[in-house]
C-alpha cells in the first residue's frame, strides 16, 4: 500500500472515538455555559422581581398604615362631629326648655292675674283693656308653645298618642272657634265632612286639632273676601283596615307665589317679608304642621295661585276605632263635683315664686278654698308632717328641694292618709309629666293654667274624698 493510499484511509476507531468525545464535551460545556448564563439571568431577574415585590409590599404596608391612620383620624373626626352636633342639639333643647320655663313662669302670673281681673267688677273701658291683656297673653303663650313644639320635634321628643277620637267633634271645635272670626271679616266659613269618614278614628286628636286649627286660622287670616272651605274625607280601607284620610282647607285669599310654595313650610319663614309685617306671625305654624303630618306617616302639601287663593291638603292613613272603643268616650281625667258638693278641702300650695303663690291662692279662693303656702319642698314636708292636707299643688323647680324629691319623700311618710299631689309647673315636656307621675304625683298641669283647669283638679280631689268617705 502506497503512502497515498494510506493517507486516504479513515482514522483508527480509537481516534474517531476520542474526537467525538471532545466534540461532545465541547458541546456540553457550551450548553452548560448557556444554562449557567440563563440561570444567572433568571436569578438576577428573580432578585430584581423579588426586590420590586418587597418594595411594593413595603409601600403597600406603609400605604395601608397611612390609610388606617387616615380612617381612624376621619372616624375620630366624624365621632367628634356627631358628638358636637348632639351636644349642640342637646344644648339647644335644654336652652329652649329652660327659656320655656322662664317665660311660662311670668306668663302664669300675667294670665292668672288677668283672669282674676276679668272676673271682677270693671268699667267698660277697663274691661276692654283687661281683655286686650288677656288676648295678648294668649298670643304670646301660643308663640312660646310653637317654639317648644318645634324644639321637641327637632329633638325627637314629640310622641303622638294613639287613641280613639271623634273626627267630627274635632272639626266642630275648629268650626266654633273660626266661624265668629270669619264672620267678623265678612267671609264665608264652610265645614263639611264626607259621610265615608268613620264616626271614630284612632290617633292623636290634640295634634290633629292643632293642624286643623292652624290651617283654618291661616286661611281666614289671609282671606279678605270670598270664603274658606274646610273638608274632611276618607277612602275605603285596605285589607289591613287602613283607610286614606284627607283634610283640606281651600281659601280665596292672597295666594302664594310658586317659588315660595315650599319655603312656607320652613321654620321662621313666611311667603314674603311683607306678610309678617301686615299679618303678623312667627312662621312656625306650617313648619310644625308638616312635621306633625310626617309623624303621622302622612304629608302636607299646598297648591296656590297668587291673588286667587290656596289649597292646603293633609293626607294620612288611619284606622277606624274598634266597635268597643267607639261606644264610649275615654274616661275623664277628673270627675265633676256632685251638685251642692261644697266640702272644704285643706290645700297646700308649694311654690317659690311669690307672684305665682298669690295667683294660685286667689284662683283657689274663687273656688271657695283657702290655701296654705310653702316656699320650697323642705317646708312642704314640714307642713305635711304637722297637718293633714287633701290637696298639694307642687311646683317642680324650687331651691333647696325640688318638687320631685319633696313628693318622693312625702310618699314615704307614714301618714294616716296621703294627700293628692298635682304638679303646677312651667316644665312642659312630656318627660317632665312622666317624671312627676313617677315621683308619685297624681296629675300634672302646665303653667300657665286656667281657672277651669284648677277647678277640674279640685273636682277630682272631691270625687276621691267621696269615694273614701261617701258620707
Amino acid at each position: 500500500m502506497s503512502d497515498a493510499d494510506a493517507g486516504r484511509m479513515p482514522p483508527p476507531a480509537e481516534d474517531r472515538a476520542a474526537g467525538d468525545t471532545t466534540a461532545t464535551i465541547a458541546r456540553l460545556e457550551r450548553r452548560a455555559l448557556r444554562e449557567r448564563e440563563a440561570r444567572r439571568q433568571a436569578e438576577a431577574l428573580l432578585e430584581t422581581r423579588s426586590l420590586e415585590l418587597y418594595e411594593a409590599n413595603q409601600a403597600l404596608t406603609r400605604l395601608a398604615g397611612s390609610l388606617e391612620e387616615q380612617v381612624e383620624a376621619r372616624t375620630r373626626e366624624m365621632e367628634s362631629a356627631v358628638l358636637r352636633a348632639n351636644e349642640a342639639l342637646s344644648a339647644k333643647t335644654n336652652f329652649l326648655a329652660t327659656m320655656s320655663h322662664e317665660l311660662r313662669t311670668p306668663m302664669n302670673g300675667v294670665i292668672g292675674a288677668v283672669q282674676l281681673l276679668l272676673d271682677s267688677p270693671l268699667a267698660p273701658e277697663q274691661q276692654a283693656h283687661a281683655e286686650t291683656i288677656r288676648a295678648s297673653g294668649e298670643l304670646l303663650l301660643s308663640i312660646i308653645n310653637d317654639i317648644l313644639d318645634l324644639s321637641k320635634i327637632d329633638a325627637g321628643r314629640l310622641v303622638l298618642e294613639s287613641r280613639p277620637f271623634d273626627p267630627r267633634r274635632s272639626l266642630a271645635s275648629i268650626d266654633s272657634l273660626m266661624r265668629p272670626t270669619a264672620g267678623a271679616r265678612g267671609i264665608d266659613f264652610d265645614v263639611r265632612v264626607d259621610p265615608a269618614v268613620p264616626t271614630r278614628l284612632v290617633g292623636d286628636d290634640m295634634r290633629l286639632r292643632q293642624v286643623m286649627l292652624n290651617l283654618a286660622s291661616n286661611a281666614v287670616k289671609f282671606t279678605s273676601q270670598g270664603g274658606v272651605a274646610v273638608r274632611l274625607a276618607a277612602g275605603p280601607p285596605d285589607a289591613e283596615g287602613w283607610l286614606p284620610v284627607e283634610f283640606t282647607v281651600e281659601d280665596t285669599g292672597i295666594g302664594i307665589p310658586s317659588h315660595r310654595l315650599e319655603t312656607v313650610f320652613e321654620p321662621f319663614t313666611q311667603a314674603d317679608a311683607s306678610t309678617a309685617r301686615e299679618y303678623g306671625g312667627t312662621g312656625l305654624g306650617l313648619a310644625i304642621c308638616r312635621r306633625i303630618a310626617g309623624l303621622m306617616h302622612g304629608s302636607l302639601e299646598v297648591e296656590s295661585i297668587p291673588g286667587q287663593g290656596s289649597v292646603f291638603r293633609m293626607c294620612w292613613r288611619a284606622q277606624a276605632a274598634v266597635a268597643q272603643a267607639a261606644d264610649a268616650e275615654p274616661a275623664p281625667a277628673s270627675m265633676p263635683a256632685s251638685p251642692g258638693d261644697t266640702r272644704s278641702l285643706r290645700v297646700l300650695v308649694v311654690e317659690d315664686n311669690e307672684i305665682n303663690r298669690t295667683i294660685a291662692c286667689a284662683l283657689l279662693a274663687r273656688l271657695g278654698l283657702d290655701a296654705e303656702v310653702a316656699e320650697d319642698g323642705e317646708v312642704a314636708l314640714e307642713k305635711v308632717v304637722c297637718g293633714r292636707y287633701d290637696l298639694v299643688l307642687m311646683d317642680m323647680r324650687m331651691p333647696r328641694m325640688d318638687g320631685l324629691e319633696s313628693t318622693r319623700r312625702m310618699r314615704a311618710l307614714p301618714l294616716g292618709r296621703q294627700p293628692r299631689v298635682f304638679a303646677l309647673t312651667a316644665n312642659a315636656f312630656e318627660e317632665d309629666r312622666q317624671a312627676c307621675l313617677a315621683a308619685g304625683m297624681d296629675g300634672f298641669l302646665s303653667k300657665p293654667y286656667r281657672l277651669e283647669q284648677l277647678a277640674g283638679v279640685v273636682a277630682d280631689v272631691r270625687a276621691w274624698l267621696r269615694m273614701l268617705d261617701p258620707a
